[in-house]
């Protein structure tokens, strides 16, 4: 067994528009992405979220470093769709997209530009009054999007559970599967929110994100966000696919301009960032979590360093019964 951190999917989360701290885990990542629809959580739907992210890199040769840039351009959005009069019962629909570009001169790294988009379809249900259920159903199409074959799409679901234990404490069991290009990707997160007093909120679905947030004053907030992200795009030209995963620890700082929209503001360092390509038939056991199963060929490109990296985002946040 491999350790390899990896991101799972992207998921927003945060708190409620009522003047509580609040804060969403990314921008969308995707995203992402499994969760990227699912950001039901501290009381709100992110019903749109754009975001861009902006990252620094190098990669280190014998003949001197190649230094280039990567961004990341997400769009996501989810509309709940009631199914009852108390909106105990709705539909998730929406969809992901995802631009990755990478400039600069950089021969042994040879990706320049992946997309990736996602529809979603989930139903929530609150089974009991402190039991939540929702399931989430999302294919994908990773490439670079040349020669788009009907292999390309790879299929995910989730199942979410949400325990509510007080008025300021909920737990979440979530699993899931995802199949990716290196192979099963099996999901097992356990989550929570809990309002440990009236201006710090702590919450987050482990090992994918972690949030503390503390609110400022009525409109500002700020923080510590813990992202992960783990995504496999096909490349035509080679029959190679590319592996991004990255584990991003950093500061954010979120600010309301209307009490529907937020822009938030995040720079975090890279602790890991493995951006790596693979021949088509290399292929890994599975992946559970950040462990990865089996024995599986070196990736064929040198290691991309880690780093900071900058992330600016506008999401407009949907309360059920506000709205």
């Amino acid at each position: 067994m491999k350790f390899k951190y990896q991101k799972l999917t992207q998921a927003p989360t945060g708190l409620t528009i009522s003047r509580l701290p609040t804060c969403h885990a990314s921008g969308l990542t995707m995203l992402f992405m499994l969760l990227a629809g699912l950001s039901f959580g501290q009381g709100y739907i992110e019903g749109v979220n754009v975001s861009y992210e902006h990252m620094p890199m190098k990669i280190k040769t014998e003949a001197g470093d190649q230094k280039f840039t990567g961004s990341n351009l997400k769009i996501a959005t989810t509309i709940p769709i009631f199914l009852t009069p108390n909106k105990s019962k709705y539909l998730l629909v929406g969809g992901n997209l995802e631009a990755f570009h990478f400039s600069g001169t950089h021969p042994d790294f040879e990706v320049k530009k992946v997309y990736s988009i996602s529809p979603t379809l989930g139903y929530s249900t609150t089974v009991s009054k402190n039991f939540n259920l929702t399931a989430l159903l999302m294919p994908f199409l990773s490439s670079d999007y040349k020669n788009v074959k009907s292999s390309d799409i790879k299929f995910g679901a989730i199942v979410r559970g949400s325990w509510k234990v007080s008025d300021n404490l909920t737990w979440k069991g979530i699993v899931g599967y995802r199949r990716q290009f290196y192979g099963p990707q099996y999901i097992v997160l356990v989550g929570m929110d809990w309002k440990v007093n009236a201006k710090l909120w702590i919450f987050g679905d482990l090992p994918h994100s972690a949030t503390v947030s503390y609110a400022v004053n009525k409109k500002v907030n700020a923080g510590f966000n813990l992202f992960v992200q783990n995504s496999t795009y096909r490349l035509n030209d080679q029959r190679r696919y590319f592996e991004y995963n990255t584990v991003n620890p950093g500061l954010f700082a979120e600010y309301y301009i209307s009490p529907d929209w937020a822009i938030r503001a995040t720079a975090a360092y890279t602790l890991i960032r493995n951006m790596e390509i693979y021949h088509k038939n290399d292929k890994a056991d599975g992946f559970i979590d950040f462990y990865e199963l089996g024995n599986r060929k070196d990736p064929i490109n040198p290691e991309v360093a880690g780093g900071l990296s900058f992330k600016v985002g506008l999401s407009y946040r949907i309360v059920p019964g506000k709205h």
